[in-house]
């Protein structure tokens, strides 16, 4: 029997109950699916620095995203989740069975941290799906302050969420189409039945994969590599600084430093003038040697 994959997108308010619709789902679907709950609440941590706090969510979120890829390819050749990536995840095995759910369980507010879902189950030949927790402001807001300090996010902040949130509902979006949506009042052993058929459904919605040119796409996934690597660099640089006023200029000049090399692997590229050893290169130096400020 062949291993199906199917990426399943959470979007929705903080408190909306999708960490709650994972641990349900976790018990519900032991005879049809294996779950694996990815809570992005458990890996992503609170900048020190205010200033940059921006570009240390990215990175953290980047970081998340390259973890998925790698628990894809795992889970397709061996059907086991690595031993680096078991304190990322709760899973819901079940030995009889070669398709798994990946629960992403983050607000996803953004159109564009769906997509990159969305890309990585076209570059993986993964299934990809949304589900929607439609939750009013005054519900989140007073679900929220019942948390306990740990989980609780200010009220402030749950707020502007809600101004930015891009709602999978208003997309015209043809990758978004295959959204399941649940309200946030809804008890979800009344719509079990609807959100089983949906879930399996989903296993079948894998998005047709573009032919990519195999040097194109080689020295894409090598600039990718070198780019998590610079800015992996550049956190641990921040991070030793003790003067936290001088940090935001230190930040934008490394990062100034780390878009003149990408633009440089890039140029070289459009030029057909790009070789693998260019790329490897760069990426030891971005390994072994401290960026000059």
């Amino acid at each position: 029997m062949p291993t199906r994959i199917c990426i399943l997108a959470l979007i929705g308010l903080p408190a909306a109950g999708k960490t709650t619709f994972c641990k349900w789902v976790a018990l519900m679907s032991k005879s049809s699916f294996n779950v694996i709950h990815i809570c992005y609440d458990d890996h992503l941590q609170l900048p020190q620095n205010s200033a940059s706090k921006d570009f240390q969510f990215r990175d953290q979120r980047t970081e998340i995203l390259s973890t998925i890829s790698s628990l894809v390819g795992a889970l397709n050749n061996n059907g086991t989740v690595p031993d680096h990536i078991n304190f990322y995840v709760k899973n819901s095995e079940n030995s009889k069975c070669r398709d798994y759910l990946i629960l992403c369980d983050d607000n996803n507010y953004y159109r564009s941290m769906r997509y990159k879902l969305y890309q990585l189950c076209k570059q993986n030949k993964c299934a990809y799906g949304q589900i929607y927790f439609n939750c009013d402001l005054q519900l989140a807001l007073i679900r929220n302050n019942t948390r306990g300090s740990q989980n609780r996010v200010s009220d402030e902040i749950l707020k502007r969420m809600e101004n930015r949130l891009e709602k999978p509902t208003d997309s015209q979006q043809h990758w978004e189409a295959n959204t399941f949506i649940l309200d946030a009042s809804e008890n979800y052993e009344a719509k079990k039945m609807e959100i089983l058929r949906y879930l399996c459904k989903t296993f079948e919605n894998v998005p047709e994969s573009q032919m990519v040119d195999t040097k194109v796409g080689t020295e894409q996934s090598l600039a990718h590599k070198l780019d998590l690597l610079l800015r992996r660099r550049i956190r641990e640089i921040l991070q030793s600084k003790e003067d936290t006023a001088g940090r935001q200029k230190i930040a934008q000049n490394l990062n100034a430093k780390r878009q003149q090399i990408l633009h440089e692997i890039r140029s070289k590229a459009e030029e057909n003038n790009l070789k693998i050893d260019d790329i490897d290169k760069f990426i030891e130096h971005a390994r072994f040697v401290s960026l000059d400020l």
